[in-house]
């Protein structure tokens, strides 16, 4: 077979098992297009732009599962603050806290590494991600194929490694934090890659193309117990992403979209016209930020040089 009708297939063999596979049944979306912008379109939009706050975001899945994913919960943000938001599509290598720090965006929802990327611009915590465990913490898990050898991650020695983006914290910033503590670095492997979204990497093993990958654990979990993966390596847990705020961004919106997403309750009142927010990482909703819930990721961001 062709190698892109391969690559092909497997991608939406990896489509149909996270976005369909195991999901309640739900009846079709209409999505409102107008509700996101391109980085070309935001030129037609000038003259309103005035009137619509902009909120852009980490690429965590698959692009045009996320928008779907985010943009009833911009709904609800609407309806609960009487102002006006749209989300942003950037490409997956745009540095989400330029664009905030620009004016491009006043809102993303982001992983804890482009937070801590983007504080030297003044960008802060807005509220952080509940995970399906109740606390604001997850996992990484490294995985390979069900009959691969490799069973422990010191066997990742010598063997080609997916990573997610090198802005990801549950893709790249943790695996290097879980490689570090087994005393192996990336120079260890053969080779590694990073991709542009979980799905990229989990299809990277699936297929063959990497001897193992490293995925979030509530996606790790999913594949494990359909037979599609195996488990090797579980890391500590971390704290979760959030959604943080431009420096700027009028207080007074600052608080009542604070305010709105607090209240914000996915599994209950606010559940309906959600699109499988449990694939989200916060799908128990918001809680508020403490101190500084990333402390233990910064002596790591400093020791791999993530931040410049």
């Amino acid at each position: 077979m062709p190698r892109k009708l391969w690559l092909l297939s497997i991608v939406v063999f990896i489509t149909i098992i996270l976005f369909v596979g195991g999901c309640q049944t739900t009846a079709p979306l209409k999505i409102d297009l107008k509700k996101t912008i391109s980085a070309g379109q935001l030129k037609e939009m000038v003259k309103d732009s005035s009137n619509y706050y902009h909120v852009g975001f980490d690429w965590r899945l698959e692009p045009s599962e996320d928008v779907k994913m985010y943009i009833p919960l911009l709904n609800y943000v609407d309806r609960q603050t009487g102002y006006k938001f749209r989300l942003r599509v950037f490409p997956h290598d745009t540095d989400i806290a330029q664009e905030m720090v620009t004016g491009q965006i006043q809102f993303a929802i982001i992983g804890p590494l482009s937070l801590l990327r983007a504080e030297k611009y003044g960008v802060k915590s807005l509220v952080i991600g509940v995970t399906g465990n109740g606390t604001s913490n997850y996992r990484t898990m490294f995985v390979t194929q069900p009959k691969s050898p490799i069973k422990t991650i010191q066997d990742l020695r010598g063997r080609m490694l997916a990573l997610g983006s090198r802005t990801s914290t549950q893709g790249y910033l943790i695996p290097r934090i879980m490689l570090a503590q087994a005393k192996l670095s990336l120079s260890d492997l053969a080779s590694f890659e990073s991709f542009q979204s979980y799905a990229d990497a989990a299809n990277a093993v699936l297929g063959g193309a990497y001897d193992a990958a490293a995925l979030p654990d509530t996606l790790a979990e999913k594949l494990a117990s359909q037979g599609l993966v195996k488990i090797i390596a579980i890391s500590d847990y971390y704290p979760s992403g959030g959604i943080a705020v431009s420096p700027g961004c009028n207080s007074a919106v600052v608080a009542a979209v604070q305010k709105a997403l607090l209240r914000f309750d996915p599994q209950g009142k606010d559940s309906k016209g959600l699109y499988k927010w449990d694939n989200s990482e916060m799908p128990k909703g918001f809680g508020p930020v403490i101190g500084d819930p990333y402390a233990s990721y910064r002596p790591w961001v400093k020791e791999f040089g993530l931040i410049k």
